[in-house]
């Protein structure tokens, strides 16, 4: 649920302030379909019958994923953008509440709404005198008329796949928000990612054996997924009480926005960061990297002052401010770095490498307490 995808992705359509992106890779999956059922020699009939079928599912995806954004929404939480997947949906959720009883309600608000969506076909189904049709498409019946009944299988399917106790499901989630009830959030997600990495394997040991690669895919994606969920609420816990001062650095690149980029490349060039804060006498004007300068070379501006280029606008941070949401904040923007201020003074910058070698020393910290 929690996820920034939003590069290389194309947007379709917003609804209540919330993109929702098409990941590009999502394009594999019908050209997948059209290629294997072209090769087994299956009209363009059945082949356009299945295409609206994988609609029907990621539509069925879509209302899941605004059922998380939604309900969050409840609990002031914000979300980016939902990105459609071939695998599945992810809605990009500012932060997941670390309040377990609101994680639990936001996670459950997705399954809940294919359970509802399952229901409203089952009724329409039975007004219409149409409830065998669940039985022949688990029979194997096909056509245009299975679409109502097929609707009420894909929105089952859905809820009990997404409560299977692994990250990113949402039966990852609920499991981490039931267990930290009781256990805390870092324990209550170390025992959620054990088990889905134990999930994962069985999984991609499964698709290996009955040669099934999409199943092995999966597997691969839920062990990564439960490794990323586990650093970050180790990350969280690192970084509890930790303020931009204890992480941010004092000695750091900075230009005047008078100065040329011939003058920033000799810089560049005498080694040290990629990154400079661009000064306007003492105060923060902006950020300059790396790429930045290299297109001013290519283009023939080695003589502009840094200024015209323009550098990049960035906000600025207080030295008492939290480092976990500054950090956080900098990776959601792509910011390289911050400045920090104390009143009106400039006393460094953070960024997140950094943050990174304040991770790592805690991490070793908490080790040698362990020893």
């Amino acid at each position: 649920m929690a996820t920034a995808l939003g590069r290389g992705s194309l947007p379709l359509f917003t609804f209540k302030g919330i993109k929702v992106r098409l990941h590009w890779t999502f394009l594999a999956l019908p050209a997948y379909i059209i290629f294997s059922d072209l090769s087994e020699g299956q009209p363009w009939s059945a082949i356009g019958t299945e295409l609206v079928m994988v609609a029907i599912v990621f539509m069925c995806v879509v209302l899941h994923e605004f059922g998380h954004a939604l309900t969050a929404k409840r609990y002031g939480v914000g979300t980016r953008d939902i990105t459609l997947l071939p695998i599945g949906g992810v809605a990009s959720l500012e932060r997941m509440p670390e309040e377990p009883r609101q994680e639990f309600w936001i996670t459950l608000a997705g399954p809940l709404v294919n359970v509802a969506i399952a229901v409203i076909a089952l009724v329409v189904m039975a007004i219409l005198g149409l409830t065998s049709l669940v039985t022949d498409l688990l029979l194997g019946g096909a056509g245009w008329t299975s679409m109502l009944a097929f609707l009420f299988a894909v929105n089952v399917g859905l809820f009990l796949f997404n409560l299977i106790p692994a990250f990113p499901m949402d039966g990852g989630r609920l499991l981490r928000s039931l267990l930290a009830m009781r256990l805390g959030r870092e324990k209550a997600t170390r025992i959620a990612t054990t088990l889905g990495r134990i999930l994962a394997v069985l999984f991609a040991g499964y698709g290996i054996m009955a040669g099934q690669p999409f199943t092995v895919l999966i597997g691969v994606f839920v062990y990564m997924a439960a490794g990323a969920e586990a650093r970050q609420v180790q990350r969280i816990e690192l970084l509890r009480g930790v303020t931009v001062a204890q992480v941010m650095r004092t000695r750091f690149w900075s230009l005047q926005a008078r100065s040329t980029v011939r003058q920033a490349v000799d810089d560049l060039l005498a080694g040290g960061d990629t990154a400079a804060l661009v000064l306007d006498g003492s105060v923060p004007h902006g950020v300059v990297d790396r790429t930045m300068l290299m297109a001013a070379v290519e283009a023939g501006r080695m003589d502009s002052p840094i200024s015209e280029l323009p550098p990049r606008s960035v906000p600025m941070v207080r030295s008492t401010d939290n480092a976990r949401v500054a950090a956080d904040h900098m990776a959601e923007q792509s910011y390289v770095l911050l400045p920090v201020m104390e009143e009106d003074r400039l006393v460094g910058v953070i960024d997140l490498a950094n943050v990174q070698e304040v991770l790592g020393l805690r991490k070793a910290m908490e080790a040698s307490k362990r020893t």
